[in-house]
């Protein structure tokens, strides 16, 4: 049985510290932090690898600013936890790194807003950061709508972007479940 450990910034010990008895309850780990390292390691109690998988995302996901209630949905599988360094796609720069947040946020919230509101996703910007969380396709065009920011395209850009990847995942996903129906009444012939 392997360990998995995490570690979070020293300003959210305490807010995973906080959750690990009920995150322990839901994914049938053993936590343990270790105060030398600062580290939290994570055993599953059972042979099951994949709920201390869940166990680390719920803690790095705290660890990235999000509140215990999204970041709790990653124990369900149809959730995932994307992050995105800024540091490895613009540099270190703090002037940089500062005005690329400010663009993804947006005026008064705005950017973030919308990009949550057509995908359903919760996004977190924390440090050089940034988090989502969300069924796996949403989350893919949230990023993508997250990139064309981060690389410079206008706000409108990206918000159209955003419309036309909405419809075509509603068309992808009514044209699947077309075609499982259409299946489903060939095989039962």
């Amino acid at each position: 049985m392997r360990i998995l450990f995490t570690t979070v910034e020293d300003e959210k010990l305490e807010v995973v510290k906080k959750i690990i008895e009920k995150l322990e309850q839901f994914t049938d780990t053993k936590i343990m932090y270790d105060e030398r390292t600062k580290t939290f390691n994570i055993l599953p109690k059972g042979q099951n690898q994949y709920e201390a998988l869940k166990a680390v995302s719920v803690i790095r996901a705290i660890g990235l600013g999000f509140d215990e209630q999204s970041a709790f949905r990653l124990l369900s599988d149809e959730y995932i936890l994307d992050v995105i360094d800024l540091k490895t796609l613009i540099g270190s720069n703090p002037d940089a790194i500062r005005r690329v947040k400010g663009r993804i946020i947006g005026e008064g919230g705005k950017a973030k807003r919308i990009i949550q509101e057509y995908t359903g996703v919760d996004i977190s910007i924390y440090g050089h950061y940034i988090g989502i969380i969300g069924p796996y396709d949403q989350v893919q065009i949230a990023r993508k709508a997250i990139e064309l920011l981060i690389d410079g395209k206008e706000h409108s850009s990206v918000y159209k972007f955003l419309d036309k990847a909405e419809k075509d995942l509603i068309i992808y996903k009514t044209s699947k479940l077309g075609r499982k129906g259409i299946n489903e009444i060939k095989s039962n012939r």
